[in-house]
């Protein structure tokens, strides 16, 4: 682990969602630490440090993927979108990823351009963004960039059935 400070509360979070991660590798026969060890050629003990809060130890980030990858859990996508205000859900409980692109999405659309467009102009109203203006910038960003990604996704199925 690098000095690098980091936001209290990070590395408990990164150690609990190692651990939740490791526990989720488990398969008969088999436990989390003991796959991860076959997997990724680590020791019990350097695994044990990756979720001991008393370590500095992290668990590499090839192995996250390796993990998120094998079990098809995403604890550690979970986490990171999370920490922005985000949440996950798989592609087939998104509720518009099976419809066509139509009307209300142009009507999305125009309303999150239209209101990442207003909470930027009144930030800069008076010339200075404040920390509080850039984060709800920020969210009404997320926002837009949430719509701008369900047309997009909308769109790449056009061009797959190729109607």
């Amino acid at each position: 682990m690098t000095d690098t400070a980091l936001p209290d509360g990070l590395i408990p979070l990164i150690k609990n969602t190692t651990r939740l991660a490791v526990v989720a590798c488990a398969v008969p026969g088999m436990t989390g630490p003991q796959r991860i060890e076959h997997l990724a050629g680590f020791s019990a003990g350097t695994i044990s440090r990756w979720g001991g809060d008393a370590h500095k130890d992290l668990m590499p980030i090839e192995v996250a993927f390796l993990v998120e990858f094998l079990t098809q859990k995403p604890i550690f996508a979970r986490a990171l979108a999370a920490l922005t205000g985000h949440k996950l859900v798989p592609i087939a409980e998104d509720e518009d990823a099976l419809a066509e692109l139509g009307m209300a999405d142009l009507l999305d659309l125009s309303a999150s351009s239209s209101r990442v467009q207003t909470v930027v102009a009144d930030a800069l109203q008076d010339g200075k963004v404040t920390p509080a203006e850039r984060r709800e910038i920020l969210k009404v960003k997320a926002a837009h960039h949430d719509v701008l990604t369900r047309i997009a996704r909308k769109l790449a199925d056009v061009d797959e059935r190729g109607a």
